[in-house]
């Protein structure tokens, strides 16, 4: 968590003051706004930023101030995989031809190999899971 950039405090009279300190004289104070609430980032995938980032340039528009209050987050996707590990390695949904399910295994649980089926809803997933499996959500980015 982000460390508050500002904090309220009652003083003996019960007037409200605001402060950037936390410990004012010994009175107690209440944590108001962090520097993220009071300048949200955007977030978007690389791949929304790649495009946004063609059109500004096309536009011939200086973005470099723009770019700070962008927060690039990884791709996400929807996988099957076994809820624990067979000899040091989490098995994957890899493929599904005529109804019958194929595995690829990876020894990190939050890193799938590529060709592992990715879903893009969790709704998706869960038809092809069994009691021995879950449906997880995770980055996708680079691939």
């Amino acid at each position: 968590m982000t460390e508050p950039v500002a904090y309220l405090q009652l003083d003996i009279h019960g007037k409200e003051m605001v402060h950037i300190e936390k410990d004012m004289n010994g009175y107690e104070t209440k944590p108001l706004y962090t520097a993220e609430q009071l300048h949200p980032r955007v977030k978007m995938t690389q791949a929304e930023f790649d495009e946004l980032e063609i059109s500004l340039i096309n536009a011939q528009f200086d973005y470099s101030e723009l770019k700070k209050t962008i927060e690039i987050v990884p791709d996400m996707k929807w996988f099957v995989r076994g809820k624990k590990p067979n000899g040091g390695y989490y098995a994957f949904l890899e493929s599904i031809v005529r109804l019958k399910q194929n595995w690829c295994y990876s020894n990190d649980k939050q890193k799938p190999y590529k060709t592992a089926v990715k879903f893009d809803t969790k709704e998706e997933a869960e038809l092809w899971l069994n009691p021995l499996t879950e449906a997880v959500q995770l980055p996708v980015e680079g691939e």
